[in-house]
């Protein structure tokens, strides 16, 4: 028999719910952590390394996802009795703790901005912590406000609506770039949808080393100011494109191929909406003002 399939419950900041964690490691098993860039630069400073040593020996799927090499887990159904989050130590629980994905940092609620406003929320129909720790029930329940203002998540909420921008902004460069007689929409969209099918790792296959460092290890000078981060990144992305990208049609054309690539890579850190992106390609592009 199948599971009833999961369905958003929204909440608010007066919901009273059972987030007092049990510590027991559960939630680190079975779960994808994706990481933007600037979480990835956060692990590093944590742990004192480069960006590129937790990139290269802690993440998967062309630097956008922690590994599950982990510790089996004890606890919980099946699902999460596998291994678990590459920082998740069975005697230590999580070794990153201070510096842990924003992911890991609202779990069990998660983040989403329809229409431009923040909304947390749970994915139920019962509450996901019920199901994972059995000792639950004997501890004290929190606000969900208590509980954010607990996990301080500030930060990371700022990457990732700073970083699902910048995602969004490369489709519309993107379509700018087009528009300039480079070539018809219909062909964008065609070649949106193309890479749109591609697996993270062949994404980062095709932006190839020098691109994929400048987008999941970017040369910025680590920040906890995560908007001043981002738009550093930002700056450097662009600046890269315009040196690289500024001749024939033919080049600007895999100027195109590179925002798309990137657009899809990086959002899908941050939990961008490909079918948004696939939208805005229907719409007039934004040129920017000179």
């Amino acid at each position: 028999m199948s599971s009833m399939p999961a369905v958003v419950v929204p909440v608010q900041f007066s919901d009273r719910l059972p987030l007092t964690c049990t510590r027991l490691g559960t939630c680190c098993h079975g779960h994808r952590i994706m990481v933007s860039p600037w979480e990835i630069a956060r692990i590093a400073q944590g742990l004192q390394v480069h960006p590129r040593v937790i990139r290269d020996e802690r993440t998967r799927d062309g630097g956008t996802c922690l590994k599950a090499d982990g510790a089996v887990g004890s606890h919980g159904g099946t699902a999460h009795r596998v291994p678990g989050c590459t920082f998740y130590d069975d005697g230590l629980g999580c070794r990153i703790h201070a510096h842990r994905p924003l992911a890991c940092r609202l779990y069990p609620l998660g983040r989403d901005r329809p229409h431009g406003v923040a909304r947390y929320y749970y994915l139920g129909p019962s509450f996901p912590c019920s199901d994972l720790c059995p000792s639950l029930d004997q501890t004290k329940q929190q606000t969900v406000g208590e509980y954010l203002i607990e996990q301080n998540p500030s930060s990371a909420e700022e990457a990732h609506d700073g970083y699902a921008a910048l995602a969004y902004g490369m489709i519309n460069a993107a379509a700018v770039i087009a528009d300039a007689g480079v070539m018809p929409r219909s062909r964008l969209r065609e070649r949106f949808s193309d890479v749109r099918e591609l697996t993270p790792d062949e994404r980062a296959s095709k932006l190839g080393t020098e691109w994929c460092d400048l987008l999941t290890i970017p040369p910025v000078r680590w920040t906890m100011d995560a908007s001043a981060f981002v738009a550093a990144h930002g700056h450097v992305l662009a600046s890269m494109i315009q040196r690289r990208f500024s001749g024939t049609d033919a080049d600007l054309a895999l100027a195109i191929d590179l925002e798309l690539l990137m657009a899809l890579h990086l959002g899908s850190t941050v939990g961008t909406d490909p079918h948004v992106m696939g939208n805005l390609l229907r719409a007039p592009a934004c040129r920017a003002e000179t």
